[in-house]
């Protein structure tokens, strides 16, 4: 029984010292830990000046406002003039990063908003409306997908593409026939005008 202890205490500091000597060089849950902390502490201070931006309930000032200087104590930093914006800024666009997060995580309505945002922004991309159909396939809104595969393969057409818009024909089919129709008769008409 005590040779079963020594020999796990034995164990525990060579697993212990090979730890400490490896750390340096293999990073490990250190380096995890200190970018993860790092990277929360700038969405942390985005957020409260957000925050400061649109909760203010006065009209901010447009000139700058001197900061009464108070007693400084070790931890307070000195006064200095502050400049207001007037206007706080816009909310960023959503990226497609926030879009795809969205959808991975299954929050299909914000994926969505983050689709037909990024959509209304650049309508001649055709990728975002093939992703859109996508988030909405995976959830089995097939007339929804269907409708979003129906405006990929239409602007696809309207590119030149008609091969990559006939892929999308039976996807369309499967959800809403009238659309998949529709884009049969816009194929035939692109393959005459050839």
């Amino acid at each position: 029984m005590l040779a079963r202890i020594f020999t796990r205490l034995f164990y525990a500091a060579v697993f212990f010292a090979l730890g400490v000597w490896a750390a340096p060089s293999i990073g490990g849950f250190g380096g995890l830990i200190d970018s993860s902390i790092a990277a929360g502490s700038q969405g942390f201070d985005r957020l409260w000046s957000w925050a400061e931006s649109t909760i203010s309930s006065a009209p901010a000032p447009t000139t700058p406002v001197a900061v009464p200087a108070a007693a400084p104590t070790p931890l307070s930093k000195p006064a200095s003039t502050v400049a207001v914006p007037s206007v706080p800024p816009a909310p960023p666009p959503p990226s497609l990063d926030v879009a795809r997060a969205a959808a991975a995580r299954g929050d299909v309505s914000a994926a969505v908003q983050a689709y037909e945002a990024l959509i209304a922004e650049r309508p001649s991309d055709v990728a975002l409306r093939g992703e859109l159909g996508n988030v909405y396939w995976s959830t089995g809104r097939l007339q929804d997908a269907a409708r979003a595969y129906h405006a990929a393969a239409t602007a696809l057409l309207a590119t030149g593409r008609a091969d990559d818009a006939r892929r999308l024909e039976p996807i369309v089919r499967k959800g809403d026939v009238a659309l998949a129709d529709d884009l049969v008769r816009r194929l035939a008409e692109a393959s005459r005008v050839k």
